[in-house]
Parts: structure tokens; C-alpha cells; sequence
């Protein structure tokens, strides 16, 4: 028997009806597979970067600092926490009165010695036995032969007027035999004395939204200043690959970096550097008054002791060198507070002749290594031992 000839409508139509489905049923799942191969690369190289070459996120941390009204904000009291900035797991402590303590707690002891600073004395990169608090106060507690307590009242963020404000409040409430201030030249020039500082409201994050136009800065600001703020308190891999195109997002203005001013040549008349040295000369009187000595000790901006770091700012911001000085922070605060007659330390050539030989600022983070500190503290010494024999 003949089998009949099927129609060529027959075939064609089954095929024009599920060829479609097919492919993208094939479509989807190429694209399911990518995106899932994807993520688990990313979560391999998340996990690799952060044992291999941890990163330095950016730390929102409401249980350490608190706002506060006149000194803006504060650390708070009686904690012990973990923190890593970086390049270091790190225990931070305080006793009652906010200051950062070590492991054996506060330490108790008739002669007080007062640190004030910002972020580099607050030294959350290491151990409080490595920071300079810590090795100042073994350090004075051996050249003196008695107890010392050194009170680190070192404050991330914090300038000269808080300096002044808190030592102003502790003068009234606390015997000191010695006020050591850190200022670090990298920021700590001010344009402005001032006698309050109101709290500080919490950095606003990004969060994502429908843009209301396609103008470039509003893309940015709905959806990928959203996943920067996201990823950047989350991610190692995320800091890396920032920290690897820094130089090209210093020439795109995509970096909060900034090449500090204060080595401007024509920055050299600021009527800053006077009021800086006025408000540091306010402190050391309202001390004197009460009988206590003050040392200023200039701690150097790594710009002006790594010259890599340097050459990568100024090909980054597009400098020409001839426009600045890395010498001026150190050189004019150091003239000025020695023409207002005050003890200062200028740690800049001892930096520069250590950094020959070790690294005195972290790789991820940009504050001091333990061998920055102890650098820091050899400079301090020779000049607050002599002032506790008194």
C-alpha cells in the first residue's frame, strides 16, 4: 500500500509553532547559566581577594562614635569590639571616661600624661600596645622610674578646635603633668576658630530609584552612587578594583582622594596657617595656666614620606610639581608655633630617614604601621621624658 505523501503544510507549521519556545527556553537558560557562573566567580574572587589581599571598606560603625554637641561627636564609653580597617583584625577598648584603653583595661596612676589627636593617634589600625599611646606610656613610665597613665583622647576626624575644646574640659576635671597634641599636617589646618561644634549628623547613603532624567549625574546618583555605597562597606573585590583604577578615577573626578592644598605653593599666605597656630597656642596657655606643659608633635602626611605615593597623586590630578612644596605643612606650622614660643616636633626628617628601611604607613590603610608608631613615639620621648622630671 502507498503511503500518503504528507502535505508540506504538515511539517512547517509544527516547526513554526514551537521553534520559538525552543529558543528562548535555549535563550534563558544560556543566560541563567552565565549569570550563575558569574556570581560564583565573583564569590571566588570576593572570598580569595579578602584572604589573600583584604581591602579597607568603609567603616559605618554607630557603636563606637556617638554625635555630641560642642565636640561633635565622641567615642563611646566601655566598649570592646573587633575592627579591620585593613589590614589587621584590631580589639578597640575604652574605659568610662571614652578613652582607648589596652588590654588590661584603664590603668591607673598619679602622674597623667594627655594625648590629643584625630585618626592617628585613635589608631584603629593596630593594638593600643602599639600605637603611640601605648608606647609613649611605657616609654615615659621607664625614663621617669613611676607610674604613667597616658590618656589617648585621640578622636578619628577631630582638628585643632577639638583638641582645644577637650583639653579645656579635662583641665577643669583632671590633673595632667603632661599635653602631648598630635597634629597631622595632611588636614589639620584650619580656617576657622570656633567654640562649638554642633553634633555630626550621620553620612547619608545612596539608595536606589527611578531616575528622573538621563542626564549623566542623575544616572549616577539613582543608580550607581546606590551600588557603590552597597558594595563599598561589603567587598574586598569591589576596594580592589576601585583602589586599581584610582589613578584613572582621579582624572574622571570619580574619587573622594584629594591632593591636600596645604602643599600649594600659592597656598603659602593662607591666613590658615595663622589661625591654626592660634587656636594650638590657645590650648597650650589655658594649659600653662593650670600648671601643665604642652608638646605639639608634627606628625608627616605619607605623601611627603613615600615618594610612589606622591608621583601617583600628581599623575593622577594632573600636578605640575613645580606648584608645590611637600615640605610647606611641616616647615610653616613648625615657624609658626616656634615663633608663638611652644614646644614642637617635627617628625618629618626621622620619617623620611626610617622610610628608608621600613614602611611607615599601611598598604590598604593610610594611617601608620605599628613601625610608624614606634618611629612617632622615638621623636615624642626625648622631649616630654625631660618635662615629667620636673
Amino acid at each position: 500500500m502507498t503511503e500518503p505523501t504528507p502535505s508540506p503544510n504538515d511539517s512547517p507549521a509544527t516547526e513554526s509553532v514551537d521553534q520559538p519556545p525552543r529558543l528562548l527556553v535555549r535563550l534563558f537558560g544560556s543566560l541563567a547559566l552565565l549569570g550563575v557562573s558569574g556570581l560564583l566567580a565573583l564569590g571566588v574572587a570576593e572570598v580569595a581577594v579578602r584572604l589573600a589581599a583584604p581591602q579597607q571598606l568603609i567603616l559605618i560603625r554607630p557603636d563606637v562614635w556617638e554625635p555630641v554637641d560642642t565636640l561633635g561627636w565622641v567615642r563611646r564609653p566601655n566598649i570592646e569590639t573587633q575592627m579591620n580597617t585593613g589590614e589587621r583584625t584590631v580589639t578597640v577598648r575604652t574605659d568610662s571616661a571614652r578613652f582607648r584603653v589596652g588590654a588590661t583595661g584603664r590603668r591607673e596612676a598619679a602622674t597623667q600624661v594627655l594625648l590629643l589627636g584625630d585618626s592617628f593617634m585613635e589608631a584603629l589600625q593596630v593594638e593600643y600596645e602599639q600605637s603611640t599611646a601605648g608606647l609613649l606610656e611605657a616609654g615615659l613610665e621607664a625614663a621617669s622610674g613611676r607610674p604613667v597613665a597616658v590618656r589617648n583622647a585621640g578622636v578619628s576626624g577631630w582638628s585643632p578646635n577639638q583638641y582645644r575644646l577637650l583639653a579645656r574640659r579635662e583641665l577643669a576635671e583632671t590633673s595632667y603633668a603632661l599635653i602631648v597634641v598630635a597634629v597631622f599636617v595632611g588636614n589639620d589646618v584650619i580656617g576657622e576658630a570656633t567654640e562649638r561644634i554642633p553634633p555630626r549628623v550621620p553620612v547619608e547613603r545612596k539608595h536606589f530609584r527611578f531616575p528622573r532624567s538621563l542626564a549623566a549625574r542623575e544616572l549616577i546618583d539613582a543608580l550607581a552612587a546606590p551600588v557603590n555605597d552597597v558594595l563599598e562597606v561589603r567587598s574586598h573585590l569591589f576596594i580592589l578594583a576601585k583602589n586599581s583604577l584610582a589613578t584613572m578615577r582621579m582624572r574622571l573626578g570619580l574619587t573622594a582622594d584629594y591632593f591636600p592644598r596645604w602643599y600649594q605653593k600659592a597656598e603659602a599666605d593662607s591666613p590658615a596657617w595663622g589661625v591654626t597656630v592660634a587656636v594650638l597656642r590657645a590650648l597650650a596657655d589655658e594649659a600653662q595656666a593650670k600648671g601643665t606643659p604642652t608638646v605639639f608633635v608634627l606628625v608627616p602626611e605619607r605623601l611627603q614620606v613615600h615618594s610612589d605615593e606622591f608621583l601617583r597623586y600628581l599623575k593622577g590630578f594632573d600636578i605640575d610639581p613645580a606648584s608645590v612644596d611637600l615640605d610647606q605643612p611641616s616647615r610653616v606650622l613648625r615657624e609658626g608655633l616656634e615663633a608663638a614660643g611652644l614646644r614642637v616636633v617635627d617628625a618629618l626628617g626621622p620619617f623620611r630617614a626610617a622610610a628608608a628601611e621600613t614602611r611607615l604607613h599601611g598598604v590598604v590603610d593610610q594611617h601608620l604601621s605599628p613601625e610608624g608608631h614606634r618611629v612617632l613615639t622615638d621623636v615624642i620621648l626625648p622631649v616630654a621624658a625631660p618635662l615629667l622630671a620636673r
